[in-house]
């Protein structure tokens, strides 16, 4: 008498499968996290150096000094500095009081897994090369 021969996979099979996309998923996942913190301190970054532009435009218009100080209310609007009001997109928060000659900050920290880049990507704006 003949056996008939099921077709399909053995058990083994496809655990070996699972536990392959398994490694290839704890591989991938810290990198997609990183990138992802990465844009949101860039993001942060361009959105900080907008506002301190922002900022100085105002303080030539009016003709003031280093250390007046203006309110957000006053930089954003359609005909003004900022068409809209600049959010950072990690959770943190710009100063509602801004003072001419200070540079801008933001109030969000890096999570504690994130600290191995260093000061690199800080929410904060660069300092200026020459």
């Amino acid at each position: 008498m003949l056996k008939r021969r099921v077709k399909g996979f053995t058990l083994v099979e496809i655990m070996i499968v699972v536990a392959i996309i398994g490694i290839i998923i704890a591989i991938a996942i810290p990198g997609f996290m990183r990138a992802r913190e990465v844009s949101r301190s860039t993001s942060c970054q361009e959105n900080l150096i907008k506002i301190e532009g922002a900022v100085d435009q105002w303080a030539v218009e009016y003709d003031k000094r280093d250390g007046n100080t203006v309110p957000m209310t006053q930089l954003v609007g359609k005909k003004l500095y900022l068409k809209k009001t600049p959010k950072c997109r990690a959770g943190g928060n710009y100063p509602t009081t801004l003072t001419v000659g200070i540079t801008p900050t933001c109030d969000y920290t890096t999570p504690g897994w994130f600290n191995t880049q260093g000061a690199k990507f800080k929410h904060q704006v660069p300092d200026a090369k020459d």
